[in-house]
């Protein structure tokens, strides 16, 4: 009762912190620099994780329709580094973070640098790129951006949610005003009407997106029936989900978004490693896998028996509806 007490009144203090910071940015006390180039749109949450950003980043990269020069800028979340650094395929994890070393990887071609500094990290980037994805940057109100792209999820939608600690909100569901679109990733395959009302009731405009599974990825060819299963993410439970359709699984470790493995926990999975048959690997997710990779050399069982699971969003419906209202939002 005394804890739950706590981080209610904690709660407010935050919400009453993160109001105030934002009616001065909203009142121009504090300033938002606005750039004519490159075109800069915002992707991010109001949540502290765990809503299908990353997926939906990819996305748009993937399937930018116009032919333009793409960069994806970040803050390098976890990383050990500071300031602006170009992401390279050969970075390491500890060096720009998990989620833009799996962008480099996952689509060499394009230009993706972390910085916590926004305003500097595009201003570096303003002759590399035509049009910059700023990845979780809802709350950098530094940078004004041209679209700003709400993502949450089905089943944890941000206005049944509250704000930090209580909750996961970085701030008041009151920040969906400053969204030109709510993109609701996750869904399952029949929604409720009722749901859906909930969603639109913002009046922008809204659209439904899920997650696609590809077959796990990994050093060997062999026929895995049984999985140690491994996730350092925000909501761990999909990924979860998923893995049980795969196989039999033995066990399953949890840890803290963006975690940073460290020796005792390499050893522990080598010693899992160790013990695994031929039809038996360790799984794990994409970002995880990224701070994994750099330390695998030191852990050859590891290496010989860890494979991650790829994901993808597709929309549910209104794909085409999608791009239009995109190009429109865009002028282009």
């Amino acid at each position: 009762m005394i804890k739950r007490l706590l981080f209610y009144v904690l709660s407010e203090l935050y919400g009453l912190i993160t109001s105030c910071r934002n009616a001065l940015y909203d009142r121009n006390v504090f300033s938002s620099k606005h750039f004519n180039r490159p075109t800069t749109l915002v992707i991010g949450n109001l949540a502290v994780g765990g809503t299908g950003k990353s997926p939906f980043v990819a996305y748009l990269v993937q399937h930018w329709p116009f032919p333009e020069r793409l960069g994806i800028l970040s803050r390098g979340y976890g990383r050990k580094t500071k300031g602006f650094r170009m992401v390279e395929s050969t970075s390491k994890a500890s060096e720009v973070g998990d989620e833009p070393l799996a962008y480099k990887r996952q689509m060499p071609e394009i230009t993706v640098a972390v910085c916590e500094k926004r305003v500097i990290g595009v201003e570096k980037l303003q002759n590399e790129v035509d049009t910059l994805f700023l990845d979780d940057a809802f709350q950098h109100r530094a940078i004004q951006g041209d679209l700003n792209l709400l993502c949450t999820t089905y089943d944890k939608p941000f206005f049944i949610d509250k704000m930090l600690p209580l909750g996961r909100l970085r701030e008041s569901s009151e920040g969906v005003k400053r969204a030109q679109a709510i993109v609701v990733n996750r869904c399952p395959a029949t929604m409720t009407d009722a749901k859906k009302s909930a969603f639109e009731s913002y009046g922008l405009p809204v659209f439904y997106t899920r997650v696609r599974y590809g077959s796990p990825v990994g050093p060997a060819l062999n026929e895995i029936k049984n999985w140690h299963l491994v996730a350092g993410i925000a909501d761990p439970l999909p990924f979860f989900k998923q893995a049980k359709s795969l196989g039999d699984i033995i066990n399953q470790e949890s840890y803290e978004d963006h975690y940073a493995f460290q020796t005792a926990d390499f050893q522990y999975w080598e010693y899992i490693a160790k013990q695994c048959q031929a039809d038996t690997g360790i799984l794990t997710t994409h970002k995880d896998f990224m701070r994994f990779q750099e330390h695998l050399a030191d852990y050859p069982n590891l290496l010989n028996h860890l494979y991650y699971l790829p994901m993808q969003m597709e929309f549910v419906s209104e794909e085409a509806e999608f791009w239009t209202w995109m190009k429109q939002s865009l002028k282009r």
